[in-house]
């Protein structure tokens, strides 16, 4: 079986295990990468692996990612008799770097909107702040299945295939009203990955890539995913509780919603502040001790 041949067979197991279009395409894309860059899938070693992946110019949490990815092909390689071993059992565990959340200030995305950026870009910026929408989510909004017109909510699904129905803010509502009620609103022009020309929707990166334009040319340093962490922040400093503010980032758990949430110095100040007054004695009140008598 050769590498094109045990690509297809990968893919048929994805599939057959329900996992996402998206989570198989990147799969792909890495395992390919891999192939191009080490001699044989079949013959390579732990030795080898850690070289290539040595080698490439990852992020701290790309490489994370990554160094799953391979334990996850090479493990299905091994399962299915492939290979006798598993060349990525126990690769160098990756030291992981916490980032810091980067939100964008209210200012900076004012900045943004008002930067010379066309109206559909601006859609797209407010569907990242206001609703806290992902890039996939985005490109992919149709005015006639996603948006219910007389409730005012936008539906949606998300990570794992979760679906979601979001209310929309009164504040980004009238742009709604000037997109289209019938069909997606970021149509493809060219084709991508996903459909022939003028048949689907953009793709995430499509998105990520405007805003990230626009946000180069207004000379703001920021990833366009840092809307999403401008909108936990701005619901917490406003008094929002953090349940609520888990819910409308649609995390799972806490945990993965303060990655994003960034608590600024006035509000770890006014959390020193709401501390109960001590009485804070000016001297000690004990007495020295006396001098011995000679």
């Amino acid at each position: 079986m050769n590498t094109e041949d045990t690509l297809t067979y990968w893919t048929a197991c994805m599939k057959a295990a329900d996992l996402t279009d998206k989570t198989i395409r990147e799969r792909l894309i890495f395992i390919r990468q891999l192939a191009r860059g080490v001699d044989d899938l079949y013959t390579v070693t732990r030795r080898e692996l850690i070289m290539w992946t040595a080698e490439q110019n990852w992020s701290n949490s790309t490489r994370v990612h990554r160094r799953s990815g391979l334990h996850t092909f090479f493990a299905w390689m091994q399962d299915e008799q492939l290979r006798l071993d598993n060349p990525a059992y126990r690769l160098p565990r990756v030291a992981t770097r916490k980032r810091e959340p980067n939100p964008f200030t209210i200012d900076e995305i004012n900045q943004l909107l008002q930067g010379g950026i066309y109206f559909r870009t601006r859609v797209m910026v407010a569907l990242h702040y206001y609703l806290g929408l992902r890039v996939s989510e985005i490109a992919a909004v149709n005015g006639a299945t996603d948006i219910d017109w007389a409730a005012r909510t936008l539906s949606t699904i998300g990570k794992g295939r979760k679906p979601a129905t979001l209310p929309v803010p009164a504040a980004v509502w009238p742009l709604f009203l000037k997109m289209p009620r019938d069909g997606y609103w970021f149509p493809n022009r060219t084709a991508n990955k996903l459909f022939a020309a003028g048949e689907g929707h953009i793709m995430g990166n499509s998105v990520s890539g405007l805003i990230g334009e626009a946000c180069k040319r207004a000379g703001i340093k920021h990833r366009p995913h840092d809307l999403r962490a401008s909108l936990a922040t701005e619901m917490h400093d406003a008094g929002v509780s953090d349940f609520v503010v888990q819910r409308g980032m649609r995390h799972s758990n806490m945990d993965t919603t303060t990655l994003y949430l960034k608590l600024r110095p006035e509000g770890i100040r006014h959390g020193f502040e709401a501390l109960p007054a001590l009485a804070l004695p000016d001297r000690s009140g004990r007495k020295r001790a006396q001098p011995l008598a000679a």
